[in-house]
Order: C-alpha cells, then sequence, then structure tokens
C-alpha cells in the first residue's frame, strides 16, 4: 500500500514538473506561427489583389462616365431650320434613282454618287417600312420646280426627286448627282421622312469637308452637335481610286421608340 502512494506521488510531482515546460515549448511553437504566417505571400497576394480591386473599380467608373449608357437615348436628328416647301415637288418620282428617267437610256448631268443609311428609333433600333422622299438642285444649283418649263437650266434626264421604302434593317439608300450650290448655300439633299408610328421628320443632308458649308447661312445656324447629325460621312467606293463614285452615309434618329420590338 506504501508503494502504491509513494509510486503515485512521484509520477503526481513529474508530471508537475514536465507540464510547464511542454506548454511553453507550445507556446513558443503557436508565437513563432503567428510570425511567420504575418510575412508569408499570402497576405502579400491578398493586399495586391486588394489594390487590383481597387484600381479595377476606378477604371469601371471612368468608362461609364466618359462613355454613353446603351440605355440612355440618342439625340434626334434635327428639323430643317427654314422651310423648303417652294422647292418641294408636288408629285415625287417613285425610284430611288435620280440620275436617269424610267426607260431613258442618257443620264443626267453631273457626278453620280450613292446616298445610304439607317432609319432607327431612339434607342438605335431599326424602323422598317419608313417612306423615305427627297429632291435637289440639279448639278447647275437648280431646282426645276422653279424654273420656266422651257428654262435651259433644266436637265430633261435629272429626276430631280426620289422615294424609297427602309427594309427590315431600317436600310434605305439612292442613286443621284452631286447637287450643285446656288447663292449662299452649299450643296445638300432635302429629306421628308414617314412613318405612321413616329410621325413625320423635314430635314436636310450636307457632306462633310464640303468647303462651302463654312459659308453657308443655313448651315452655320444649326449648332456643332446639330451639324455633324446633319452631315453625311463621305468616302469613295474604292480608296485608292478618287474618281471612284462616292459613297454618303446619312443615318436618320427618329424621336420615339418601339413599342414592343427590342434587341
Amino acid at each position: 500500500m506504501k508503494k502504491k502512494l509513494i509510486l503515485t506521488f512521484a509520477i503526481f510531482l513529474y508530471s508537475v514538473r514536465i507540464l510547464p515546460c511542454f506548454s511553453q515549448e507550445l507556446d513558443g511553437f503557436a508565437v513563432q506561427n503567428s510570425t511567420k504566417e504575418s510575412y508569408s505571400n499570402e497576405v502579400r497576394v491578398d493586399d495586391k489583389f486588394d489594390e487590383y480591386n481597387v484600381q479595377k473599380n476606378k477604371a469601371q467608373n471612368k468608362i461609364a462616365i466618359e462613355e454613353p449608357s446603351p440605355f440612355r437615348p440618342k439625340t434626334p436628328t434635327p428639323s430643317r431650320f427654314f422651310a423648303a416647301d417652294l422647292s418641294m415637288p408636288d408629285v415625287f418620282t417613285s425610284s430611288n434613282n435620280l440620275v436617269k428617267k424610267t426607260g431613258s437610256f442618257y443620264r443626267a448631268y453631273g457626278e453620280i454618287i450613292f446616298i445610304q443609311g439607317t432609319i432607327t428609333d431612339s434607342f438605335g433600333v431599326p424602323i422598317h417600312g419608313a417612306v423615305v422622299e427627297v429632291w435637289q438642285t440639279n448639278s447647275s444649283g437648280k431646282y426645276h420646280t422653279l424654273l420656266e418649263d422651257n428654262s435651259e437650266y433644266i436637265d430633261k434626264h435629272f429626276n430631280m426627286s426620289g422615294r424609297a421604302i427602309t427594309d427590315n434593317l431600317g436600310n434605305y439608300h439612292f442613286i443621284t448627282i452631286m447637287p450643285g450650290s446656288s447663292a449662299g448655300r452649299a450643296p445638300h439633299i432635302n429629306f421628308n421622312i414617314y412613318h405612321e408610328k413616329f410621325g413625320k421628320l423635314e430635314t436636310e443632308m450636307y457632306f462633310a469637308n464640303h468647303p462651302y458649308n463654312n459659308t453657308d447661312y443655313q448651315y452655320l445656324v444649326y449648332s456643332e452637335e446639330e451639324q455633324k447629325l446633319l452631315t453625311a460621312d463621305v468616302r469613295h467606293s474604292n480608296i485608292l481610286n478618287t474618281r471612284s463614285i462616292k459613297l454618303c452615309t446619312f443615318n436618320v434618329t427618329m424621336r420615339g421608340i418601339h413599342q414592343y420590338k427590342r434587341y
């Protein structure tokens, strides 16, 4: 019995002596590990990742401010500032070819150009079935409607007016000649656009980089933004040949949106 008590007491003393040392070693190991982790590469990667997110958010916010939102409506094409009723024909030619009259072998005098564009609503959705009517001066800068029937300035091979209807993508096009300039006016083409849901737009188209734009009293009435919307982009069908046919792109934005159609 005495031997068991002595043995139990000896084990107790031994454990009391060992445990503090063991706990100190554990504490030291924990301190070493915490020190090691505080200077590990994982923390550095997290810091760099956080910095990357901050810079990314700044860049996205900058883009959102500088670039227009796709949900922001486009500026509609301005209406014609001055009326053009005096020169407008009573009946428009039903063809989109102003250069030649139907069945004629001869073509009008002047430089042939090709006009193309798209009619869309305020959010850029194409408008199908819009009627596009145009009229213009001949190569001498004269409206046939303002001349006497026997005037020498009439080009008997020139239609002077035309009509087109937009396809399912809102596209239209005309073949015509470069209109001549008249007193105080730069070359331009008059447009009337009709649609049962979007109403009527009376506007006009000018040609980019034409020198007479800077002296046209009517063109200068528009603001700089309106001038851009009324000016067609002009380029050659063959970029290597300056004598190739000019392609004039004039896109029109009607006021309003489609009731059901969305892209």
